[in-house]
């Protein structure tokens, strides 16, 4: 994509450091216009087409709202992002209703305000809003689960205490522990990660603590490890299941005392970061059975939180998927703005080993591959778009065509499937709900999708749907 090609932003502060700032954050994303008053930006606004303004609240003679007023006049299909400090949040609040997107409360991460600037440039084009909350920073999701996981992580934050993050490989454990550091008292300092799993083991503890000159051969001068750069800031040790044992028993002690030593030194050095660490592996099991140090296991299960896959929570599914389809638009320019029924019912009932790392590869990919507005059935890969047996009789899907064919089987597969495990359980939905993986509401949820029949917990017959359903997504696909 050409720099002419790119969407245009505008980012409006009377401080000179703030305009660099997020010109050198969103330049990779976008064409950045600068503003050093309100003045300045409602006479670009007047000549240039802009498509998302970035504005600080309080600038001397015409503020943000001025800006906001101007913009919604002279532009009104661009979006408006206020920067404003703690004591102007009922401000900010008021420019919501006067038709901002979304306002950033200083101090703020540099990413992000990029991600909310992607955000608005997703909506100024067209694309389709993301269902659901952000739960954390960078994170959206509307299943109970994940807000569950949100609460304990804001719980969490502000603490010292060592974290231990896990899920299944792709979960987002990082993005988690990131959240988790920008939410804590060290949001402003460095958060460092490494992951265990792709240093080799003999080079590792080098890594982590640091050598002085003569240790090994080819140490040929004194070097800091990640502890030492992780100083008053996050290290996030990803993956810690895979460090060797005798490297455990080292970390168990440098969580107990507090300091570390570098390899070929004498001399004790304190450090002051907070530890997050994150496995895809069962370590309680393996501290069980030998297979991890029991004492390193009870020093990092002090706040630990589990990240359900994205199977057990397919309310996040469309959430995602929409959020990842508006940051590729705002990135490469594709043309896709929403899906078709067929492609979100595939992506609703596929169980997503990846999980959120895998639904962002296939989101993409379709993005890239699909010329119209809408992302189709055809445009993703073919193990999500094959349907799969059908498990009922009476249909001839040979007499259909192909685009009606694939939508009854997979939605003929999924009404039978989840008739069934309600049968199974004597019609109580919460009991066929927890057998299936998800949550009540969402196998309600399943059930109008597909058109299965409702019943009561106590299997008297159909159910009124729940107050927060949605209808479902337009047939579009023809």
């Amino acid at each position: 994509m050409t720099a002419s090609e790119l969407p245009a932003v505008l980012v409006v502060d009377d401080h000179t450091n703030m305009l660099r700032l997020m010109t050198k954050v969103l330049s990779a994303d976008a064409r950045v216009l600068t503003a050093h008053s309100g003045r300045e930006a409602i006479e670009l606004l007047s000549r240039e087409t802009i498509n998302v303004v970035l504005a600080d609240l309080n600038m001397p003679e015409v503020d943000g709202l001025e800006v906001l007023r101007a913009c919604k006049r002279l532009q009104p299909d661009a979006e408006l992002v206020l920067m404003t400090a703690y004591a102007s949040v009922p401000s900010a609040i008021e420019a919501l209703r006067l038709g901002a997107f979304e306002y950033l409360t200083k101090p703020f991460e540099p990413e992000a305000a990029r991600e909310a600037v992607l955000r608005a440039i997703g909506k100024a084009h067209g694309s389709a809003g993301v269902v659901g909350d952000e739960l954390l920073p960078g994170m959206v999701g509307a299943s109970t689960k994940m807000r569950d996981v949100a609460k304990l992580v804001r719980n969490f934050a502000p603490s010292q205490a060592t974290a231990l993050l896990l899920g299944e490989t792709g979960t987002g454990k990082e993005r988690i522990a990131r959240a988790m550091h920008l939410l804590s008292p060290r949001a402003s300092t460095r958060f460092v990660a490494v992951n265990c799993a792709a240093i080799p083991s003999e080079l590792l503890e080098s890594e982590l603590f640091g050598f002085v000159r003569g240790a090994f051969t080819g140490a040929a001068k004194d070097r800091a490890g990640l502890f030492e750069e992780a100083a008053d800031g996050t290290l996030f040790l990803d993956e810690i299941g895979e460090m060797p044992t005798a490297l455990q028993a080292k970390l168990t002690r440098v969580l107990e005392e507090r300091t570390i030593r570098r390899l070929g030194e004498s001399r004790e050095r304190p450090f002051d970061a907070r530890i997050i660490a994150a496995t895809h592996r069962d370590i309680e099991t393996m501290a069980r059975t030998g297979g991890f140090r029991e004492d390193l296991w009870y020093r990092l299960n002090v706040a630990t939180i589990k990240i359900p896959p994205l199977r057990e929570r397919p309310e996040d599914i469309e959430v995602l998927a929409v959020k990842f389809l508006n940051e590729f638009k705002a990135k490469e320019g594709t043309q896709a703005v929403g899906f078709t029924q067929l492609a979100m019912s595939a992506l609703l009932t596929y169980p997503w080993p990846g999980n959120v790392r895998q639904l962002r590869a296939v989101v993409e990919r379709a993005s890239l591959l699909c010329p119209a507005q809408r992302l189709d059935l055809g445009h993703l890969p073919p193990d999500l778009s094959e349907p799969p047996p059908v498990g009922g009789a009476g249909v001839d899907l040979a007499a259909l065509s192909w685009t009606e064919a694939l939508q009854q089987a997979r939605a003929g597969a999924a009404r039978y499937y989840l008739e069934e495990v309600l049968r199974r359980h004597g019609g109580n939905v919460a009991s066929a709900a927890a057998h299936a993986g998800v949550e009540r509401e969402s196998y309600y949820r399943l059930l109008r999708r597909f058109g299965g029949k409702e019943r009561d917990d106590d299997g008297r017959g159909s159910v009124p749907p729940p107050s927060d359903s949605k209808p479902p997504l337009p047939d579009d696909s023809e």
